[in-house]
């Protein structure tokens, strides 16, 4: 039983892993109560599997419990359900991003989920950026939503800024004006708040058209007036009670360079240019699920058809800020190194944590458009990227705690395997006149230098001898590069901030590249952060 649990883990995500193989055994009462002595079992058994060949390990699940083989099928197979009217070739979603922030997983995996079901209908995917606040914007923030685009895989169809086309949203504001959809409110801010916290209608309601279109010039001429939605003020919906559709920013926006005076807010720009771009089909977290009644009525007013609205649970990660408004703090008091650190939930900081693209889109396909709100655990998030690492990270030796010795022994060139079972070709190590080992390793005195011969531990000396095949078979390093590790974790365990861990190593001496991936043998994967210094950011084991 316990050899078909960490065959399954392994055919599963690549490895089989200690902890995910214990839980399992033991999810079994019976089998709990023989904890003690079952233990080494499970150890001996993960160590052995994880031995062996990725087409070993498939001949034996098959041998011995071919129906947990059926179960990554049915995983792998895994559809999302189907959007409501939508016909193949007539989909056309968006992605709405506000250029005042880096994007974080959140986004990811809601991108992700509009880009799977423009695949799914062979449909069009827009990226429309959502700047009509130009106290937030920052023309930085444009160059990173693109990028992050680019590193996530998704690749939309049309780019759409919102700023570049505050005309048309204009001329789709006087008409509401015309139709007697909207009026100019002069009232304060703190009136108009409160009226609508009461659920009373504001007394500015009454203007005539005409007032309503001389109001609406007065605003472009710096006058501090609101255009509002005419929607009921004492609807159970407080959004519905007449929302503000344009505010008076008197500031220069950072993307057309123009100071445009009046600025419409969310509401008004996200219907109204969904409207314009003809998008069937919204995607988005349900925070958003009160606003859809009002922007299906906005849609509408202006002539256009209004989309079909989907809300699934927003994403958030255990222990990792996603919202700008607190990490933005983090990096401004320097608690967090920028926000690619890589205890963030930003796509940068996940990115240079070492989680893959892929990774994001396989979580999103899980996920699906499903309500309630989802808290990522590292753990899950990290097993599901260790199942796509482990075929692409080539193997190298890294040591933590390295003792020297001097070698009493052959000097020569050691050819070895960059992974045990994929094709990633080999490296050369030489063996010199010294080595270095892991200081645990030396307890055993006798042990086999992987890919060379056996040695014996003679004060500060490593001596060949002769006989067979001696275990522990070991990593060794003779030509060597000096690195620094670093592990993280989530940023905070109970409001306290988890610092990252830093420790000195003797990596094998390589032509390292910035942004590989490797699997450091012995402690874990791994992503080459930067060479100069050579510095590597550990993923997971």
């Amino acid at each position: 039983m316990i050899l078909k649990y960490a065959l399954a883990n392994a055919y599963q995500y690549g490895k089989a892993d200690f902890k995910s193989v214990t839980s399992k055994v033991f999810s079994d009462p019976e089998l709990r109560k023989k904890a003690k002595e079952l233990i080494p079992e499970i150890k001996k058994a993960v160590e052995t599997v994880n031995k062996m060949k990725k087409s070993e390990i498939e001949a034996k699940l098959k041998e011995i419990a071919p129906e947990l083989m059926e179960k990554k099928k049915k995983d792998e197979t895994k559809e999302l359900p189907p959007l409501e009217g939508a016909k193949k070739g007539q989909v056309r979603l968006r992605l709405p991003p506000e250029p005042n922030g880096y994007l974080h997983i959140g986004h990811g995996l809601s991108f992700w989920l509009n880009n799977l079901y423009k695949e799914m209908y062979e449909g069009e995917l827009v990226l429309k950026l959502e700047d009509t606040n130009p106290i937030g914007e920052k023309n930085e923030y444009y160059d990173a939503i693109i990028d992050d685009l680019k590193w996530l895989g998704i690749k939309p169809d049309k780019t759409f800024v919102i700023s570049e086309n505050l005309q048309k949203i204009e001329k789709g504001a006087e008409i509401l004006i015309d139709t007697k959809k909207a009026y100019v409110c002069k009232c304060s801010s703190e009136a108009v708040k409160e009226a609508r916290m009461k659920g009373e209608a504001d007394p500015c309601r009454k203007h005539t058209k005409s007032e309503n279109k001389e109001l609406w010039r007065d605003m472009f001429a710096k006058k501090p007036y609101t255009l509002r939605w005419i929607g009921n003020p004492s609807d159970q919906n407080t959004v519905l009670r007449d929302p503000i559709l344009y505010r008076v920013v008197d500031m220069v926006h950072p993307h057309t360079k123009v100071n445009h005076v009046c600025y419409p807010t969310y509401d008004l720009a996200s219907a109204a240019t969904d409207g314009m771009l003809e998008i069937t089909h919204v995607l988005r977290s349900e925070e958003f699920l009160m606003r859809a009644p009002l922007h299906s009525a906005i849609i509408e007013a202006l002539g256009m058809k209004a989309p079909r609205y989907v809300h699934f649970g927003r994403f958030a990660m255990d222990g990792s800020p996603t919202s700008k408004r607190k990490v933005k703090p983090l990096v401004e008091d320097k608690l967090v190194d920028g926000w690619d650190d890589p205890r963030l939930a930003t796509i940068r900081g996940i990115r240079r944590r070492g989680i893959l693209a892929k990774t994001i889109k396989d979580l999103a396909m899980a996920s699906g458009p499903y309500r309630g709100k989802r808290i990522i655990d590292w753990k899950l998030l990290l097993g599901l990227n260790r199942k796509n690492l482990d075929p692409i990270a080539k193997r190298v030796f890294v040591i933590e705690e390295p003792k020297k010795f001097s070698l009493d022994g052959k000097e020569m060139k050691v050819k070895l395997k960059n992974h045990p079972s994929e094709d990633l070709g080999e490296r050369t190590l030489e063996l010199k006149s010294f080595i270095y080992l892991e200081k645990k390793d030396v307890e055993a005195r006798k042990m086999r230098l992987k890919g060379a011969y056996n040695i014996e531990i003679k004060k500060d000396t490593a001596k060949e001898i002769e006989g067979g095949l001696i275990r522990p078979i070991v990593q060794w390093i003779s030509s060597h590069d000096e690195c620094e590790i670093w592990r993280s974790q989530k940023l905070f365990t109970n409001n306290t901030v988890n610092k990252i861990r830093k420790t000195k190593a003797v990596c094998e001496k390589r032509d390292w590249k910035a942004g590989e991936f490797v699997q450091m043998e012995r402690i874990g994967f791994a992503r080459v952060d930067s060479t100069k210094p050579l510095r590597l950011i550990y993923v997971s084991d």
